[in-house]
């Protein structure tokens, strides 16, 4: 009897140990055996049995490993990380989208972009219409356009920038939105003129903007006038356009003088479109890097100029030639603070028949010389040219003087004194003073004829 009951529990033990044995041996070579040739370690598919995904895998999924053993794991979005895969660790991003869009609008979203831009969407606000963000992104805007547009703009817009704008006009339109713009001031925009919506794309926020393009009187090429004269005599818009457009704002015989009696502010920071002029002035020891002599053959003086404007007076002069056989030079390009200084108390002195009538005859001098500090000269940005076989003041009646007229903005530079501005600029029409600002500036400048004043009040 002893020995039967000895039998029956050895044969369970037996039974058991072969079971237990059989059941490794399946876990070991055939239930884990498809994870194993996936790539996965021991450890690994230790893992994905603790958090039932050993079924849930078909492939290596590394960016579900980084989930798995990151301190910032979170078990509510293994499906997300199941569903947002790469070869990074985004696990915290990951969480964080989990918070905006449910598993489903994941997976919508999966299906027009890749992993990539979608944990970019984690720099962005939820998009709360997908639809109109996905109609953005099969047209080829940008990451950044489709989410700003989608999240700012009704879907009426949307259809607009799909069926007319492209992403440059795109780009222009959130341009007016970060500036603070209204959607329904910039379709006013646009429908007032798609050019003027292209050209003026970054201008700086402007209260009475809205009024002034709304006015069926409104011209653009008055836009800085309208907002110096509302700036000026507190009036409303319509006034401010009524008034301009009559001209009222203009002064045919400005004092030249008062225009260094203002405000003086110093202008520390270079740029293409800087503002140097009697109220914006440079320091004593302001000098701009990357000055270079121009060769021989564009030049009448050795006098250098900034890099940039060198090489387009070289490609501009080359232009003028081929066209009207005629050859542009460089008269004077930087002059220095002490130069400039010495150069206008020369000036003043040539001018001043009587010592009692210094004091007016410097006033004539200011329609049309710099004192130091407010002389473009010293940017490296200004020149003086001339034709060649000419005197520089005899540039108005030279053939090149009418070419420089049609294609200067072509090449980046401005007629940085032109006539009836004189009110503006503070000097009097000077047909040889160009100035250096760049293409788009040039161009947006001899489009709507403004001076350089005016462009910077609009956008600098």
């Amino acid at each position: 009897m002893k020995n039967k009951t000895k039998i029956t529990i050895l044969s369970v033990v037996v039974a058991i140990l072969t079971i237990s044995l059989a059941g490794l041996l399946y876990l070991t070579f055939i239930k884990d055996s498809k994870l194993k040739a996936m790539g996965y370690t021991y450890d690994e598919i230790k893992l994905l049995h603790q958090y039932d995904l050993a079924e849930k895998v078909d492939h290596y999924h590394q960016s579900l490993l980084y989930a798995l053993t990151s301190k910032d794991f979170q078990q509510k979005n293994l499906d997300y990380y199941l569903l947002l895969e790469s070869q990074m660790d985004y696990t915290s991003i990951i969480n964080q989208l989990a918070d905006k869009y449910d598993l489903q609008q994941c997976q919508t979203l999966l299906q027009f972009l890749d992993v990539q831009d979608i944990i970019e969407l984690d720099d962005y606000d939820k998009i709360e219409n997908l639809t109109d963000f996905k109609t953005l992104i099969n047209n080829g805007y940008t990451l950044f356009s489709a989410v700003t547009l989608t999240n700012s703009v009704d879907s009426e817009t949307i259809r607009l920038f799909t069926a007319e704008l492209n992403q440059q006009k795109a780009d222009n339109y959130i341009s007016y939105l970060q500036k603070g713009y209204t959607p329904e001031i910039i379709n006013k925009l646009h429908s007032l003129s798609v050019d003027i919506f292209n050209n003026i794309a970054g201008i700086n926020y402007f209260k009475q903007l809205d009024g002034l393009i709304s006015n069926s009187n409104f011209k653009i090429n008055n836009l800085a006038r309208y907002i110096w004269y509302i700036q000026e005599f507190g009036c409303d818009e319509a006034e401010a356009i009524d008034d301009v457009n009559r001209n009222l704002d203009f002064v045919e015989e400005p004092d030249f003088e008062s225009f260094y009696t203002g405000e003086i502010f110093i202008v520390n920071e270079f740029s293409l479109t800087m503002l140097v002029n009697k109220n914006h002035q440079l320091k004593q020891d302001f000098v701009p890097e990357n000055l270079v002599e121009i060769p021989g053959d564009y030049r009448e003086h050795s006098q250098p100029l900034y890099q940039e404007v060198a090489d387009a007076f070289i490609t501009m002069s080359d232009a003028c030639y081929a066209d009207c056989d005629r050859r542009i030079l460089v008269y004077s390009g930087y002059r220095s603070y002490d130069m400039e200084d010495s150069l206008y108390q020369t000036i003043v002195a040539a001018n001043t028949s009587a010592e009692e009538a210094e004091l007016e005859d410097q006033v004539i001098v200011d329609s049309f010389a710099a004192r130091a500090g407010a002389s473009e000269h010293q940017t490296g940005l200004a020149i003086d040219v001339l034709q060649k076989g000419y005197s520089h003041q005899e540039f108005a009646d030279c053939k090149s003087s009418d070419w420089m007229n049609d294609h200067a903005h072509e090449y980046g530079f401005i007629l940085r004194y032109p006539p009836a501005k004189a009110f503006i600029t503070g000097y009097y029409y000077i047909s040889y003073h160009y100035r250096y600002v760049g293409v788009k500036p040039a161009t947006i400048m001899k489009t709507y004829n403004w001076t350089l004043e005016e462009y910077n009040l609009l956008f600098n």
